[in-house]
C-alpha cells in the first residue's frame, strides 16, 4: 500500500476508534438508559428496591430476595435529535433523529430454600448510533480549512451485547450478596467522506466514500451487596469492572484510484468500571424512596490506541473525565394493582469541550421520569416509563476537535413485561 495511502488509512481508522463512543444520546457517555421500564421512571434509581430478576443488572445481591422464579422481558425506545453549528458553516446541521430500538431479558430463579438464586441476563448496556446528512458536510472535505480537513464521517453505530449469568446467596435476615459475570460482544460501523488528496496522494481533490467496520469480546464481572440494617430501610452496594474489547476489521474506500484503499485495522475500548451506592426508606406502607449516587470512571479512556497493518499510528486522545451521577426515585402503591414511580437525575458528560465532535453531542442532562406500572391476573406485570431531558447548553472553542455548538433533544419511552411462577 502507498505510504500516503496508509497515512489516510490510519487517520481514518482514528475515526473508527471513536464509534465505541457514539451514543451520546442521553449525556451518558456511551452507556443506554436503564434496561427496564421501573428503572427508567426512577430515572435509573433501582437498586435498592428491585425485586424481579432484572436486579441482575441494578443489583445481583437482591436476586436473592425473591420468593418466586421470574421473567422480565423489557424494551426500550430512545429518540434523539441534535443539531450542530459550525463557525464555519452557513446554517446548522441535524442528524436524522431516527427511534433506537434496546431489548433486554432476564431470568431469576430461587433455589428451593437454600437461600441461593442463579439468573441470566442478556441485556444491551452500550452502543446505539448516530446519523447525518453527508450532503451537508461534503463542502468540507479537502485541504482547504474546515470542520474536518481531508475526512469527515457523518455517519456510526455500535451494537453491544452482553451475557450476564448470575449467583446471588441471602447470608441472614439482613445481609444478600451477589455475584455476576459479563461476556460481552461488540460491533461498529463508521461511514466518512474522504478526499486522499488531503493526505499527500497524487490526486485532485475529490470527495469520496469511505467505511469501516469490526467487532470483538470483552469479558467482565459485576457484585452487588443489600444491607437491611433496621426495618424499612436498605443499603445497597454495587460494582461492575471494566470490559475491554478489542475490535477488529476491515476498512475500504472503494471508488479511490487506481484499485481503492482497503486493509485492516485493530482498536481497544475500556467500557468502564462503575460503583453505585443507593439508600432506600420505606416512608409508608406503599410509599418506597430511594437515593442514588453513581461513579463511572471515563478516564480509562483517556486515549485510545490504534494500529493498521503493522503502521505506528497516534493514539485518538479524548482527555474523558470520571463522572458522578445523582439521582432520587420512588414509587407509590395507589391502588393493588397500580403502582405510580418518579425520579430525577443529574448526569453529568465525561467529555470535555476541547474533544467534543459532532460524532459525540453530548452535555451535561437533567432527568425527570414518570412511569406506571399494572399487575394483572396476579403474577403478571406491565411498566410503562416516559423521561424528559433538560440537556444544558453545550459549545466547543475554535481549537477544539469540534468547534461550534450542539443541542440535543430526545425522547425516551421503556415498556417492560414480567412475570413471577
Amino acid at each position: 500500500m502507498n505510504k500516503n495511502y496508509k497515512k489516510g488509512a490510519t487517520l481514518l481508522c482514528c475515526y473508527a476508534t471513536s464509534i465505541a463512543s457514539i451514543h451520546s444520546a442521553f449525556a451518558d457517555g456511551y452507556r443506554n438508559p436503564p434496561p427496564t421500564a421501573e428503572g427508567i421512571a426512577k430515572s435509573g434509581a433501582n437498586s435498592v428496591w428491585v425485586d424481579d430478576a432484572s436486579a441482575i443488572s441494578y443489583n445481583p445481591a437482591n436476586l436473592a430476595l425473591q420468593t418466586n422464579a421470574s421473567v422480565v422481558i423489557s424494551t426500550t425506545f430512545a429518540q434523539v435529535d441534535n443539531t450542530y453549528q459550525n463557525p464555519l458553516a452557513a446554517s446548522s446541521f441535524e442528524s436524522d433523529g431516527d427511534w433506537n430500538f434496546l431489548g433486554n431479558f432476564y431470568y431469576g430463579q430461587p433455589i428451593g430454600d437454600s437461600r441461593w438464586a442463579v439468573g441470566l441476563g442478556i441485556t444491551t448496556p452500550y452502543g446505539q448510533g448516530i446519523s447525518w446528512d453527508k450532503a451537508d458536510f461534503e463542502p468540507f472535505v479537502g485541504p482547504a480549512p474546515g470542520i474536518q480537513q481531508g475526512m469527515i464521517p457523518y455517519e456510526a453505530s455500535v451494537i453491544y451485547l452482553n451475557f450476564n449469568p448470575t449467583v446471588a446467596y441471602q447470608l441472614s435476615d439482613s445481609l444478600s450478596l451477589g455475584f455476576g459475570l459479563d461476556f460481552a460482544y461488540s460491533e461498529l460501523e463508521l461511514k466518512a467522506l474522504l478526499d486522499p488528496s488531503a493526505f499527500g496522494a497524487p490526486l485532485l481533490p475529490d470527495v469520496h466514500e469511505a467505511k469501516a467496520t469490526g467487532d470483538g469480546f470483552g469479558f467482565g464481572a459485576n457484585a452487588g451487596l443489600t444491607w437491611l440494617p433496621v426495618e424499612g430501610h436498605r443499603l445497597a452496594l454495587t460494582y461492575r469492572s471494566q470490559t475491554k474489547i478489542t475490535y477488529k476489521g476491515d476498512f475500504e474506500a472503494p471508488t479511490v484510484p487506481p484499485a481503492g484503499l482497503n486493509g485492516d485495522f485493530e482498536t481497544e475500548i475500556k467500557y468502564p468500571d462503575m460503583v453505585s451506592l443507593g439508600y432506600g426508606v420505606q416512608l409508608s406502607e406503599r410509599v418506597l424512596a430511594e437515593v442514588m449516587v453513581e461513579w463511572m470512571n471515563w478516564s480509562v479512556n483517556e486515549s485510545q490506541p490504534l494500529d493498521i497493518e503493522g503502521v505506528p499510528a497516534p493514539d485518538l486522545e479524548n482527555n474523558w473525565d470520571d463522572t458522578f451521577t445523582f439521582g432520587l426515585g420512588g414509587s407509590w402503591q395507589a391502588l393493588d394493582s397500580l403502582v405510580v414511580r418518579a425520579g430525577y437525575a443529574f448526569i453529568p458528560t465525561p467529555i470535555p469541550d476541547e474533544t467534543i465532535t459532532h460524532l459525540l453531542p453530548d452535555a451535561d442532562r437533567h432527568a425527570i421520569s414518570f412511569g406506571l406500572g399494572y399487575r394483572f391476573w396476579d403474577a403478571h406485570t406491565l411498566d410503562l416509563a416516559y423521561t424528559i431531558s433538560i440537556y444544558e447548553d453545550r459549545s466547543a472553542p475554535i481549537t477544539g476537535a469540534g468547534p461550534g455548538t450542539y443541542e440535543i433533544d430526545s425522547n425516551l419511552i421503556g415498556l417492560t413485561y414480567s412475570a413471577s411462577f
